[in-house]
């Protein structure tokens, strides 16, 4: 496993339900969590998502596409949770992760006045795919430890929309480091890129 937050989330995970989610399904989470960063970054989701004008109708885009991920990781792990909390999850995960480390990641990918000049545009396209892998792949992490924490709280994945919701979602928040996650996530995304693994990504 080449992400250490994702390790360390997974851990706990199982830690916390005492091992009843076994080694194999975690392996599946893992996957699942890479392999829907790697069609993010594939398909672009990411494209002005945190610069431009279009930031809105691709922050929606890409909402989706962490929610999607999210019911994927409830199938791997025998979570039913609705639907429309996952949207909300989704977009909690990710408006937060815009707003703690948001500018960190335009810094980071540096496509700020690129994203501007429409002649140059093409030029920003691989920024834009790093935003959209480290968004999903961050979103991952933050997920799995937000079913650490209702799990330790109820003794089980029952979720539902509400302030109780709100309230595990803070404290993931409060209690992660994320421009450690962010770091973490564009390294994976590096590794990926290097194997080939996005260039060369079929959507199954």
């Amino acid at each position: 496993m080449s992400s250490a937050h994702l390790y360390h989330a997974l851990k706990a995970l199982q830690e916390a339900t005492h091992n009843v989610i076994q080694q194999e399904d975690l392996e599946k989470v893992e996957k699942t969590i890479q392999t829907c960063a790697i069609v993010a970054a594939a398909t672009g989701i990411g494209s002005g998502m945190l610069l431009g004008a279009g930031g809105v109708v691709m922050t929606v885009a890409s909402v989706a596409a962490i929610w999607t991920m999210y019911g994927k990781i409830n199938e791997k792990l025998g979570i039913s949770i609705s639907g429309n909390a996952l949207k909300s999850l989704a977009s909690a995960m990710l408006t937060n992760i815009i707003a703690g480390a948001g500018a960190y990641i335009a810094a980071l990918v540096a496509t700020t006045i690129i994203s501007f000049i429409p002649i140059l545009n093409f030029l920003a396209l691989p920024a834009e795919a790093i935003i959209a892998y480290v968004a999903v792949f961050a979103s991952g992490v933050l997920y799995i430890r937000f079913l650490t924490k209702v799990f330790k709280a109820q003794g089980c994945f029952v979720v539902e929309e509400g302030a109780k919701m709100d309230q595990f979602v803070k404290d993931v928040i409060r209690e992660i480091d994320m421009r450690s996650v962010i770091n973490d996530a564009k390294q994976s995304y590096d590794n990926d890129k290097k194997a080939g693994n996005i260039n060369n990504h079929i959507v199954e």
